[in-house]
């Protein structure tokens, strides 16, 4: 019992290794064993202003691989978790992923950050010239959905079912026509907006106000001024958390009245942590996956038990370890069924084969040759506590 519990800590003391790293420097996850190992590779944000989340994504995937580790590995064989960080820089995940396929030999790679970098890997090539899987991106990009990279497994669902959700609210239930949106200027922003557009078009209404921020400085301020001299009756938050988080705080400062919603991009914990439940109160945010704190569901029970320690820190966002979690579960359910000495194409087969899994109260399903496995999605609302009500 006591090793189940200390687990996470240890994986938790090695992903602060990782972020603490020098720039393009692999960082192991569990203890090497070379002569029976199988590397797995993440490329994400540990470095700049997704920073968080991406270190979130890290962690739900070290903590799965090193329950797995503890029991033995997968037919003798332990899972080397290498996470190497992007900044949220489409071409340099794409050359850390020729490195974690080139030197460090990966046999498949999960939860990558972002449009602009599953969209740079894709358009490489060199995921099916090595015949390697990409278990898991953190976006919901109508680019990645649309056409799909046979390669890229999609764990989530997109920014048009989120915002188609979120739009249905603000119009038919709530009778609103006067929408704004604050616009990230990068491939997840711009595709959350067509999204949104497209949405809102469905029910003849216009965009009311675009106002874009730079998605590099997160400089929300001139975007700020430009919505509160709106004052739209709904505000659609098409960017990450910190920029999310600086805008609702300055909004309200500023006298916006706007019902104020978000996409998943968002974590509701961190906005919490960066401006005070007080004034992240009543930010809507649509999510992708059930709620972490719904013991309800057996999946999050289990992620509960492996994560307990981290999740009471309170120092991550729990909806981005789950999303990492999830998508180590299945990567090795994938390694379990490419048998003993999995190679890349072993593992891919297994993965375009999974079909239907439950994981427990959530199902992914791959069935019939697709690569979009989930359909979820929920509106939740941040409380005056900081919980979240669905």
């Amino acid at each position: 019992m006591l090793r189940k519990f200390l687990l996470p800590c240890l994986m938790l003391g090695v992903l602060s290794q990782a972020i603490a790293a020098p720039e393009d420097e692999e960082v192991e996850a569990v203890d090497r064993t070379p002569e029976s190992e199988i590397v797995v590779g993440q490329s994400v944000p540990t470095s700049g202003l997704n920073a968080d989340t991406g270190k979130a994504l890290a962690l739900g995937a070290s903590l799965y691989f090193g329950r797995i580790n503890a029991r033995g590995g997968i037919n003798g064989a332990v899972i080397n978790h290498k996470v190497l960080d992007d900044a949220s820089d489409g071409k340099r995940a794409l050359a850390n992923t020729r490195t974690l396929l080139d030197k460090e030999n990966a046999l498949l790679l999960v939860n990558y950050y972002g449009a602009a970098a599953a969209t740079e890997v894709a358009k490489s090539g060199v995921l099916t010239s090595n015949n390697v899987a990409l278990v898991g991106v953190h976006s919901g990009a109508e680019s990645l959905r649309q056409s799909p990279n046979p390669n890229i497994f999609m764990t989530r669902t997109g920014y048009a079912q989120e915002l188609e959700k979120t739009v249905q609210l603000l119009t038919g239930n709530l009778g609103i026509t006067r929408v704004g949106a604050l616009v990230q200027g990068d491939a997840d922003g711009e595709a959350a907006l067509a999204s949104l557009k497209a949405a809102l078009q469905k029910r003849q209404i216009t965009l009311a106000i675009e106002a874009p921020f730079d998605a590099k400085s997160g400089d929300v301020t001139k975007a700020t001024g430009q919505l509160a001299k709106a004052n739209p009756q709904a505000v659609i938050i098409l960017a990450s958390s910190k920029p999310a988080a600086e805008f609702v705080k300055r909004y309200k400062a500023a006298g916006g009245t706007s019902q104020l919603y978000g996409i998943s991009l968002i974590q509701f914990e961190d906005v919490i942590r960066y401006i005070s439940a007080k004034n992240a109160h009543g930010l809507g945010i649509s999510q992708v996956y059930p709620y972490p704190s719904n013991v309800q569901v057996r999946l999050i029970r289990e992620f509960q038990e492996d994560a307990g320690p981290v999740l009471r820190s309170g120092e991550f966002p729990t909806y981005a370890v789950l999303e990492g979690y999830l998508s180590a579960r299945l990567a090795v359910e994938a390694i379990r069924r490419a048998g003993k000495n999995p190679t890349r194409q072993a593992i891919y087969n297994a993965m375009a084969g999974l079909g239907r899994v439950d994981l427990g109260g959530f199902a992914i399903d791959f069935s019939n040759n697709q690569r979009l496995g989930s359909k979820f999605v929920e509106l939740t609302m941040i409380s005056p506590t900081g919980t979240l009500t669905r």
